[in-house]
C-alpha cells in the first residue's frame, strides 16, 4: 500500500496496526525494516510501545555464521512461543528471514538432522502465527535483494593467475587509450588525467556509445603485442569482438593457455564484462569493505557512498577482478600494504632489482627522489626513506599495485564455489503460510518488480498521492538548479552552498556527489564555512547513528546533545543511505539541497525530497548535478525541444527515464528469481506445513538440499565460449523454462511470460545461443549479480586452549 511520505507510516500507523494484530495470540507480529534502519526503528517502536502499553519489542537476527546448536534452536522457537502467548512483537531485517530459510536447508545438507529437524518446525510453526508488516516495503521487495549461500568446496577461478594477469594488461591498454576516446566521446566519458605517468586516469563510461570505439582499440592493441599470422590474427579479432561465433572456430589452432586468454578477452570486451565495470562509481557503487570482520580485500558492492553492501561479494569473477583493480588503481595501498610488498621483494625474489627497475622505469624520472633511484639504494628500515620517498612514489603506481594484488589478495581471494543456494523477495513474501503480508511504502514505481503473489493495493483516497508528491515538488521556490563541474572537490561544493543567496540547511545526498570524505569530514568542513552567528552544530550520520559536531570540534550522539532542542541552529548532512526512512523536525522555512547523481530512480529521488516534511508548506528545494548528469538532462530536453535554461520539470524528465530503465533492467532478474522460488517450491512439496503430526524424517532432509541447490558457471568456455544472440527477455525466459530440470507451476509462470510479454516491450538483450545446456544473459545478469549478498561457509574458528596452572607455581 502506498501513503505520502511524511504522514506517519512508521512513526503512527505501523505501531498501530502491530498493536492491533498482536491483540490476538494468533497473531506473532513480524515488524520487517531495512537493515540500516533497524537501531532507529527499534528506539521508535520501544518508546510507543514500552511503558504504559508494556509490550517488548524482541530483536531477532539469523547469519550463517550463527551456525546455531539445537540448544540455541530449542530456545528461538520457546521465545516465539513464549512472544505470542505475550502478545510480544519481532523487529528484523529481510536479510535475517531469508538466511534462516536458508540455513535450515543447509543444516540439511550437512546432515546435521537433530538441528534441522528443530529448524523446520519452527518454520512450519512460523508459518502458522508469524503475521508479517513491511515498513518501506518497495525497498524490501526489490529485485536487487538476494541472499546467497555458496556451497561446497572453493576452489581457484578457471585460468587461475593468467585471469587476473590478462585483465591487468587489458587494463594498461585502457589507460593508454583512455585519453583519445574521451576527446572524441567528450559528453559520454568522465576523463581527468593522472598527475604522473605510472597512475592509473580517473575514466568512467556515461554511456554505451564509446565503448565499441575503445573496444576495438584495446583488441587492436593487444593482438599487436602479440606474435600471431595475420590470418589468426583476423580470426581472433573476430571472435573477441563478435558475439556469433563459437570458440569451437579456434579450438584446434591454439593451446590451451592462448585459448583461455583469449575467452578472458572476449568476456571483457564483446560479453562487455569492461563496459559493466568503467560505468561503476568508485566508493558508491563499488569498494573494499573497511570492516575487519569482513576480512577480505576484494571489492564488494556498495549499497551507498562509503557504505559497503554487508556479507556481500561479486557474483560475477571477472567484474570482481577488474572492480579489484580499479579500486586499488583510484584509493591506493596504505603504508602497511607497501611494507608487505617491499618486504616480499627484498626477502622472497631471486631478482629483485629487475622488478625494482621496472617499477621506477614505469615513473616520471622527475619526481624521484635519487635515494631511491635504483634498488641498492633502498633500506626497508630507514622510517624518513620510507614515508617520505618511497612509498608516496610508489602508493599508485599501477605495477607495484598489480603486484601486491597477484601476491597478497588474488591467490587467497579470487575463488569460486560449484554450488549455491538462493533467496529473494519471492521467498520472503510467499502465499504458502497461512497469514497474509502488510506492506506500506511512500513509493510505488518498483510493483512491476514485485513477486507475483504480492498485489499493489492502494486505498482510493491514497491513488492521488503520487500527484500531491509532484506537486509540491513543482512549486515555484523549488525551481533552482546548478550544475557542478567536473571533477569538482567537497570544498568547492560546500562554498557554493554556503554562498547561495538563499540560505541551505540540509544536504540530501542521495546523488553521492560528496565522495571524497567521510560524513564526519563534511560536517566538520561545512560548520567551518557556515556563519557563527547563525549555525551552532552540524549533524551527520555515523555508520546507523546519528552525531552532531559543535563549534569546539567535540562529536556526541544527538539524542542526548543540546542540538537536538535547537535545529534551527543546525546543518545537517544525509548521505545516499540515510535519505530514505529517517525522520527530522525541521523547522519551517528550511532549505535542502538535493544531489542529482547517476541513473537516480524516482522512489529514491522523492523518497530524498521528503525528508523535508514540510514541502509546500514551509519548506523548499534546489538541485545540484553532477556534470555527467546535467549532460543527460540537457540531451533529454533537445530531444523535447525545450527552452535552453534546464527547470525541474526536465530534471523530473531524467527521473523519470531512469525510472523506466531500471525497472525494464530487472525484469530478467525478476523472472530468473521466480525459477528460484519454484525449484523451492518442488523441494518442499513432501512438506506439509500445515500437518503439526509429521514426522521429518531423514529421507526429506536428506533430498531437500539436492533439490534447493543451483549450480555456477565455472569454466570460461562455459561463460565465454558460445555463440550469443540478441533476444527479447521474454524469449530467454522461455528458453530458461525449456531447459530448466524443475517442475513448474503454470500459474506463476503463466503470469510471469504475461508481464514479460506486455512491458518487455522490444528491446533486447545478449544471451547465449538455445542449444546450450542452461541459458544465462549475460550482460545484464553480470551488473544484476553484483547486488547479490553472498554468505560463505567460513572454517569453524580453533578453539582456545584451555590455561593451565602449573604445579610448581600453585
Amino acid at each position: 500500500m502506498q501513503m505520502n511520505m511524511g504522514e506517519g507510516k512508521t512513526s503512527v500507523i505501523v505501531p498501530m496496526l502491530a498493536l492491533s494484530l498482536s491483540s490476538s495470540t494468533s497473531n506473532l507480529v513480524r515488524i520487517i525494516v531495512l537493515k540500516s534502519l533497524l537501531i532507529m526503528n527499534y528506539q521508535s517502536l520501544r518508546a510507543k510501545l514500552g511503558g504504559v502499553l508494556n509490550r517488548r519489542i524482541f530483536p531477532f537476527a539469523c547469519r550463517r555464521d550463527m551456525n546455531f546448536n539445537a540448544s540455541q534452536i530449542d530456545q528461538i522457537f520457546q521465545r516465539l512461543q513464549q512472544g505470542l502467548s505475550r502478545r510480544d512483537l519481532i523487529l528484523t531485517a529481510p536479510e535475517y528471514i531469508l538466511s534462516f530459510d536458508l540455513l535450515t536447508i543447509d543444516k540439511c545438507r550437512r546432515k546435521e538432522f537433530q538441528i534441522s529437524r528443530s529448524m523446520l518446525t519452527v518454520q512450519q510453526w512460523l508459518k502458522r502465527f508469524a503475521r508479517d508488516v513491511l515498513d518501506e516495503s518497495d525497498e524490501i521487495l526489490h529485485v536487487k535483494y538476494q541472499l546467497i549461500y555458496t556451497i561446497g568446496s572453493q576452489r581457484p577461478v578457471d585460468a587461475g593467475v593468467q585471469r587476473w594477469k590478462t585483465i591487468q594488461s587489458i587494463l594498461e591498454l585502457v589507460k593508454k587509450s583512455a585519453e583519445d576516446v574521451a576527446r572524441n566521446y567528450s559528453k559520454d566519458i568522465s576523463y581527468e588525467k593522472s598527475s604522473r605517468s605510472s597512475h592509473f586516469p580517473s575514466f568512467r563510461l556515461l554511456s554505451h556509445q564509446p565503448f565499441p570505439s575503445l573496444a576495438e582499440r584495446i583488441a587492436n592493441d593487444w593482438l599487436s603485442e602479440q606474435s600471431y599470422r595475420q590470418e589468426d590474427r583476423q580470426l581472433i579479432l573476430s571472435f573477441i569482438l563478435e558475439t556469433n561465433t563459437s570458440i569451437e572456430c579456434l579450438n584446434n589452432r591454439f593451446s590451451q593457455d592462448i585459448l583461455q586468454r583469449i575467452l578472458i578477452l572476449r568476456g571483457l570486451l564483446s560479453s562487455e564484462v569492461l563496459f559493466v565495470a568503467l560505468t561503476k562509481r568508485y566508493r558508491v557503487n563499488y569498494g573494499v569493505n573497511p570492516n575487519p570482520k569482513f576480512n577480505r580485500r576484494m571489492a564488494v558492492p556498495f549499497r551507498a557512498k562509503d557504505v559497503a553492501a554487508e556479507n556481500t561479494e561479486f557474483g560475477h569473477p571477472d567484474i570482481a577482478i577488474v572492480l579489484t583493480q580499479l579500486f586499488y588503481y583510484y584509493d591506493s595501498l596504505t603504508n602497511e600494504q607497501m611494507l608487505q610488498c617491499f618486504q616480499r621483494l627484498s626477502d622472497g625474489e631471486k631478482h629483485p632489482e629487475e622488478i625494482y627497475h621496472e617499477w621506477i622505469s614505469y615513473d616520471d624520472d622527475d619526481h624521484l627522489d635519487p635515494s631511491i633511484k635504483t634498488w641498492e639504494g633502498i633500506n626497508l628500515k630507514d622510517d624518513q626513506q620510507r614515508t617520505v620517498h618511497l612509498f608516496p612514489t610508489f602508493r599508485k603506481n599501477m605495477l607495484v599495485i598489480n603486484y601486491f594484488l597477484n601476491h597478497f589478495v588474488f591467490p587467497q581471494e579470487a575463488k569460486q564455489f560449484p554450488q549455491k543456494l538462493i533467496s529473494s523477495a519471492w521467498d520472503l513474501s510467499s502465499d504458502r503460510r497461512a497469514k497474509i503480508t502488510t506492506g506500506f511504502s511512500g513509493t510505488n514505481d518498483t510493483q512491476l518488480l514485485l513477486p507475483i503473489h504480492i498485489g499493489q493495493w492502494d486505498l482510493p483516497k491514497l491513488v492521488k498521492t503520487d500527484a500531491v508528491v509532484l506537486n509540491n515538488l513543482l512549486r515555484r521556490e523549488n525551481e533552482f538548479y546548478r550544475s557542478l563541474p567536473i571533477s569538482v572537490t567537497i570544498k568547492e561544493i560546500l562554498e557554493q552552498i554556503v554562498n547561495d543567496r538563499q540560505r541551505v540547511q540540509v544536504i540530501l545526498d542521495v546523488g553521492a556527489l560528496f565522495v571524497n570524505g567521510s560524513n564526519r569530514q563534511i560536517a566538520i568542513q561545512w560548520l567551518e564555512k557556515s556563519k557563527t552567528a547563525q549555525i551552532d552544530y552540524a549533524v551527520y550520520f555515523k555508520s546507523d547513528s546519528l552525531y552532531v559536531c559543535d563549534r569546539q570540534n567535540q562529536h556526541h550522539p544527538f539524542a542526548t546533545s543540546p542540538a537536538s532542542e535547537r535545529l534551527e541552529r543546525c546543518v545537517f548532512y544525509l548521505d545516499e543511505v540515510h535519505t530514505r526512512g529517517t525522520d527530522f523536525k525541521f523547522p519551517s522555512g528550511f532549505r535542502a539541497v538535493v544531489t542529482l547523481g547517476n541513473g537516480l530512480t524516482k522512489d529514491r529521488f522523492v523518497q530524498a525530497c521528503m525528508r523535508m516534511r514540510k514541502l509546500g508548506k514551509g519548506h523548499s528545494l534546489s538541485f545540484c548535478s553532477s556534470h555527467e548528469v546535467d549532460q543527460r538532462i540537457r540531451m533529454l530536453k533537445k530531444k523535447s525541444r525545450g527552452q535552453e535554461q534546464i527547470v525541474l520539470t526536465d530534471v523530473l524528465r531524467w527521473v523519470y527515464e531512469n525510472t523506466q530503465q531500471a525497472t525494464w533492467d530487472g525484469l530478467h532478474h525478476w523472472a530468473a528469481q521466480s525459477l528460484s522460488f519454484q525449484r523451492k517450491i518442488v523441494a518442499f512439496q513432501n512438506i506439509q506445513w500445515t500437518n503439526e503430526q509429521q514426522q521429518f524424517t531423514e529421507l526429506i532432509m536428506n533430498q531437500l538440499p539436492s533439490d534447493c541447490v543451483e549450480p555456477e558457471v565455472l569454466e570460461l568456455h562455459q561463460m565465454y565460449g558460445k555463440p550469443k544472440s540478441m533476444q527479447k527477455i521474454a524469449e530467454i525466459h522461455r528458453s530458461r523454462c525449456h531447459h530448466s530440470n524443475i517442475q513448474l507451476s503454470s500459474e506463476i509462470n503463466t503470469a510471469v511470460l504475461n508481464r514479460l510479454d506486455f512491458y518487455g516491450g522490444s528491446k533486447t538483450l545478449l544471451a547465449h545461443s538455445l542449444d546450450e545446456e542452461q541459458e544465462r544473459e549475460l550482460e545484464r545478469e553480470v551488473e544484476q549479480e553484483m547486488e547479490e549478498e553472498r554468505q560463505q561457509e567460513r572454517p569453524t574458528p580453533p578453539a582456545p586452549h584451555e590455561p593451565i596452572l602449573h604445579e610448581d607455581i600453585k
